[in-house]
């Protein structure tokens, strides 16, 4: 059996980053970037859509759509991120690649992780993925680096991709919907993200993290978070808590033992003080 075909791209906003794309990588053409708004989820979903109506999808493959940022977030270059997939291709659908490991690893998900620095982020999702006949009970699931993707950082086959895509159409949907209502409008708030981003760029990234966490039958590999770079909040100070709080939450979904939950409320419970964390961040 021959070695799957992986396909990684990096995503051209301007002519800078264009030109700054190094050996390896594949151009996922933004120049136009019609939709800033949308920020990578516009290029993304072009892509998809067209492959799918071309029929030129390699259902076989692994495919990857990174920002211009990968590799300052990550310090992996292309031949790095080729080898990992390769490695672990035989046993994973999908492959992470997921910076900040402390944003993964002292929340219980990335939703609360997302809550704490946009309060309002999951009654809105859950109010859309109610809407989409997806109920989630986001304040309950619990995450580990298996689970964890911030930045769509993740390489995966088309059949993750599909399934990632028709989630994020969905929100796309209500989004865009030309009737104006309170879902659209919690949806769409401006965060105090650099420029106003609105709060359905940050759920369209962690729609791969409710796939992987609700959806068990993925099968997913991450690469090492904690050699990547970590946040700017005072949560990076305390790296072994880190270590120790992700290996907790990976015991507790393998075995559901509750002692491992509890030990991962005693150790959060020291970092988790809104005030300070958000003059940090």
């Amino acid at each position: 059996m021959s070695a799957p075909a992986i396909h990684l791209h990096l995503i051209a906003y301007n002519e800078a980053t264009r030109a700054s794309i190094g050996p390896g990588w594949l151009v996922l053409d933004n120049r136009a970037n019609e939709r800033p708004d949308w920020y990578e989820y516009w290029p993304i979903r072009r892509h998809l859509l067209a492959a799918e109506r071309e029929g030129s999808l390699d259902y076989s493959a692994f495919y990857g759509f990174f920002s211009p940022k990968f590799t300052a977030k990550t310090g992996l270059e292309h031949a790095a991120v080729l080898r990992f997939v390769a490695e672990h291709a035989a046993s994973a659908d999908v492959l992470l690649f997921s910076p900040q490991p402390d944003m993964g690893a002292f929340f219980l998900n990335v939703f609360e992780q997302g809550e704490t620095f946009d309060a309002g982020l999951i009654e809105a999702y859950e109010a859309f993925l109610a809407q989409a006949g997806r109920p989630a009970p986001l304040r309950q699931l619990v995450m580990d680096a298996r689970q964890v993707v911030f930045s769509n950082y993740f390489v995966a086959r088309p059949a993750f991709w599909r399934e990632w895509l028709g989630l994020n159409e969905a929100l796309f949907a209500a989004c865009e919907s030309p009737e104006p209502g309170a879902l659209k409008r919690a949806l769409t708030v401006p965060t105090s993200y650099a420029g106003g981003a609105q709060r359905k760029v940050f759920l369209m990234e962690r729609a791969a993290s409710l796939l992987l966490a609700t959806q068990p039958h993925w099968r997913s590999v991450p690469h090492d978070p904690f050699g990547f770079g970590w946040s700017t909040a005072r949560f990076r100070e305390h790296p072994h808590e880190a270590f120790i709080s992700d290996a907790l939450k990976r015991a507790w979904r393998d075995t559901r033992w509750p002692e491992y939950m509890q030990a991962f409320a005693a150790v959060r419970e020291r970092f988790i003080a809104a005030p300070a964390l958000r003059q940090a961040a």
